[in-house]
């Protein structure tokens, strides 16, 4: 099994690379802290506000690209049958009182999945976006169940406010908004060569959320945006040039700047990386080793690179190439 952006760039061989190549631009923050983070739930926040920050995003855009829109939707509507934490197998036949416990979540969801369409068309009334948030991450990891009623109120009151100021301060990014939107960027899925998943991409700007309490645009982010970068510019080039057109379907622009959003001081640190990695005869270099030592990490035997190596290698000079003699 191969590995995917975040074990890559932790590799010490690409970590030196990137510094030595292209050292991290990126700014601290200069604002104030605007959110505590006081709940005791961090991963219930966590997976809760991405699904806020998908619901304001496809309700301020028109055009709304999502390359996991069937996969969602088929786990939300899939959730109406059963939880992990309480699954009935086919072949056994559930107790009166499972029945019920399971009508009363399966009423619970369809409530909260109405919250959200209705948020989506308008993007009035947070708080119902913030309780079906809240009802489908609790259902992913398991929490909220215990009294059989999910809503909000299922929930600790430290969860719910700080969920609430979260998402105030990202309803106010302008600088988050444009004309179009591509939610959970996949970059074509390649796991044959580097797998990743980004945050959303606005227009030609690409963002990953932190929610640190730490305003330190670190190293590792700066890393991961630069992968992110490098796989959007390698799938638009294996698409253009019929290599191959998995998410092809999705338009993935030509990304001029990258960024973080730190959460919970409501900033945008950005990047005009277009600028930075000039010259671009070095970056296309530098793409070729990225992605030789990609391949090197991931290489499947059953899989036939040659396609891949003519576009995104072998036009270009550059130290440490493998072969597939190699291995």
């Amino acid at each position: 099994m191969g590995i995917g952006v975040t074990k890559f760039i932790s590799k010490s061989a690409v970590r030196d690379k990137i510094s030595t190549k292209y050292p991290n631009p990126g700014s601290d923050v200069d604002a104030e802290l605007q959110v505590e983070h006081v709940s005791y739930e961090h991963s219930l926040v966590g997976q809760a506000f991405d699904y806020l920050i998908r619901f304001w995003l496809e309700s301020q855009h028109d055009e709304v690209h999502d390359p996991h829109t069937d996969r969602l939707d088929r786990d939300w509507t899939h959730a109406l049958g059963y939880t992990r934490s309480r699954f009935t197998p086919d072949w056994e036949q559930p107790s009166e009182s499972a029945s019920e416990e399971q009508e009363t979540r399966n009423a619970a969801l369809e409530r909260a999945e109405k919250k959200r369409e209705q948020f989506r068309k308008t993007g009035m009334n947070a708080n119902d976006a913030i309780d079906a948030a809240l009802v489908y991450s609790g259902l992913d990891l398991n929490v909220g169940f215990e009294d059989g009623t999910i809503t909000a109120n299922s929930f600790e009151d430290d969860v719910v406010t700080e969920l609430q100021e979260l998402f105030h301060l990202f309803r106010e990014q302008d600088a988050l908004l444009g004309d179009s939107v591509i939610l959970s960027p996949d970059f074509g899925e390649r796991s044959f060569i580097l797998e990743g998943h980004g945050d959303f991409i606005v227009d030609q700007t690409l963002v990953d959320v932190k929610a640190t309490e730490d305003p330190s645009f670190k190293l590792g982010y700066w890393r991961q945006l630069l992968a992110y970068y490098i796989l959007n510019d390698i799938h638009r080039e294996l698409v253009v040039e019929e290599v191959d057109n998995s998410g092809a379907d999705t338009p993935y622009p030509d990304i001029t700047t990258v960024g973080v959003y730190f959460a919970r001081f409501g900033e945008l640190q950005t990047i005009d990386i277009d600028d930075y990695l000039q010259p671009w005869e070095e970056y296309e270099r530098f793409r070729a080793w990225f992605v030789d030592r990609a391949i090197e990490e991931n290489h499947d035997a059953r899989r036939n690179y040659d396609p891949f190596r003519e576009v995104l290698t072998e036009p270009y000079d550059f130290k440490d190439q493998t072969t597939f003699f190699d291995f």
